[in-house]
């Protein structure tokens, strides 16, 4: 007997962003710039800026993996990585690391011509900046994203998803980061199905692409 599938947590991602938009809202000063990472925010992000009527973009971010140890960090854009600080490299895995945030900035650098072409990220100068992740069981890619914000000059950047476990909430609040969530999950691995739209990994990113190059 096979296990029963887990039902969907929101109806599809654009309603998902659209309830995001309403607690965005009542906690987010005007002006806003909202910011999908890619690929598994995007199309929540972009529900969200329609939501709230304002501006809209990617931020193109890429996880720092290394074998036997899984996903260790992240990068996005042109910032710096961004790492698990319970991740203690011995002298033995630095040469590993240094290849390893240097597959990832390659992997952000293809990504990035086929999300946002030559077009620059919009600039968030002065701007609440609001960064929107999918389903959330890895920080590493929504921090590394809201650092490159900051760096651009955002008047504040806050982190918003769908979804997200206790341990990303328990991390994100002890770096006092404004996090907004509405469904808070106990078990580290997430939601099997956290949207009812398709979940194919493909096809999502291939929305995402869409919908980020109408963006521009």
């Amino acid at each position: 007997m096979t296990a029963k599938a887990e039902a969907a947590l929101y109806p599809s991602r654009s309603g998902a962003g659209a309830l995001l938009a309403r607690r965005v809202y009542a906690r987010v000063r005007q002006p806003v710039l909202v910011v999908g990472v890619t690929p598994g925010g995007v199309e929540v992000a972009a529900s969200v800026a329609q939501g709230l009527q304002c501006h809209f973009d990617v931020v193109v971010a890429g996880n720092v993996r290394l074998e036997g140890l899984g996903i260790i960090g992240a990068v996005a854009e042109d910032g710096d990585a961004v790492l698990d600080p319970g991740f203690s490299p011995r002298f033995g895995v630095m040469e590993a690391l240094e290849e390893a945030i240097g597959k990832a900035r390659r992997a952000v650098k293809s990504e990035r011509l086929l999300f946002r072409g030559q077009r620059p990220l919009r600039s968030p100068e002065g701007m609440s900046v609001v960064v929107v992740d999918g389903q959330i069981t890895a920080p590493w890619k929504a921090l590394a994203s809201a650092e490159v914000m900051r760096q651009l000059g955002a008047e504040s950047v806050a982190i918003t998803a769908p979804v997200s476990t206790k341990a990303v909430q328990e991390l994100l609040l002890a770096r006092r980061i404004d996090f907004i969530c509405p469904s808070i999950l106990l078990d580290p691995g997430g939601h099997s199905q956290p949207f009812g739209d398709p979940q194919d990994p493909s096809a999502e990113r291939l929305r995402s692409i869409v919908v980020a190059r109408e963006a521009a």
